[in-house]
């Protein structure tokens, strides 16, 4: 049986049961200054490409531009095979277009291969990050380092690697710099204290709910930027349908009318993929758009 893709409109998630979870929060002096959200979570599941970017409070939307020209890159030209060939396409059709005043990082993983030949090509700027992390022992395998290569105030990125995958218990995780405010917090509080007891606990679809619950139970106690999250076992990406999706990267009055869907409650549901063209109207409202070939 084919496994679904589903959303939950209300709190802007995407899950694919034993396989992904990824999300987006707003940072809490955004709420309170009625700023858009300037983080953007893209998921490719025919390419097999996740990307995270954060924008400026100035230009929240320049994380989604610059996803949405991944998205049309990708659908042209398809992914390529070696690291320099990405780093090609990237500076060639992504990095090229954004303007130099929409400064956001970008940090994009693409998954190709499978079993013992499974790899993955990371492309990084900025500082957010890219993360493996051995789900067992909680030891980080690989992890981009913060750099000033953003997207706008530099023409191309730099670093672009490939990794084979080779631990069948090994997670990736991308996000940007506001998570690091949510993980600080958590392990003050001992929610968790190593990524070894977060994955032994919870099943890697349940993370953002997890987070979004935390979240909730501690407001006001503690402050964070955006926050754009996803958790991904690359060996559990395969046999699902080709859907695109973007999450974010929002203007305020987008943040304004979320905002009044939170308060009225509005499809607080699991949508599957089957659903989507129903639930559109909902989605675009949110800041989440499906992507067409």
């Amino acid at each position: 049986m084919q496994r679904s893709i589903e959303i939950n409109p209300l709190k802007r998630t995407l899950r694919v049961e034993g396989a992904l979870s990824g999300s987006i929060f707003t940072g809490t002096d955004k709420v309170r200054s009625g700023y858009g959200n300037g983080d953007c979570l893209y998921f490719d599941f025919g390419h097999r490409v996740f990307a995270v970017a954060d924008g400026t409070e100035r230009f929240p939307w320049a994380s989604r531009d610059i996803l949405c020209r991944l998205a049309d890159s990708l659908a042209t030209a398809g992914v390529p095979e070696r690291a320099s060939e990405w780093k090609s396409l990237i500076n060639s059709r992504v990095y090229a277009g954004q303007k130099y005043q929409h400064k956001t990082t970008f940090s994009c993983a693409a998954f190709s291969g499978d079993g013992d030949e499974l790899t993955v090509k990371v492309a990084h700027g900025g500082d957010s990050r890219v993360v493996e992390i051995d789900s067992v022992t909680g030891r980080a395998l690989f992890q981009t380092e913060r750099n000033m290569v953003f997207a706008g105030r530099s023409r191309e990125i730099i670093h672009v690697s490939r990794h084979r995958i080779k631990n069948r218990n090994s997670r990736l995780l991308i996000y940007s710099d506001g998570f690091e405010d949510f993980s600080k917090f958590c392990i003050q509080r001992s929610f968790f204290s190593s990524w070894a007891d977060a994955f032994s606990a919870l099943p890697i679809e349940s993370f953002c709910e997890q987070m979004h619950s935390i979240l909730e139970k501690s407001s006001g106690l503690f402050e964070h930027d955006d926050i754009g999250f996803m958790a991904i076992d690359p060996f559990r990406l395969g046999g699902l349908e080709k859907k695109r999706v973007l999450i974010g990267g929002t203007q305020p009055h987008e943040e304004k009318r979320f905002r009044a869907g939170c308060e009225n409650g509005d499809m607080d549901e699991w949508v599957p993929h089957n659903s989507w063209p129903a639930a559109r109207g909902t989605f675009d409202k949110y800041g989440i758009t499906i992507r067409e070939d």
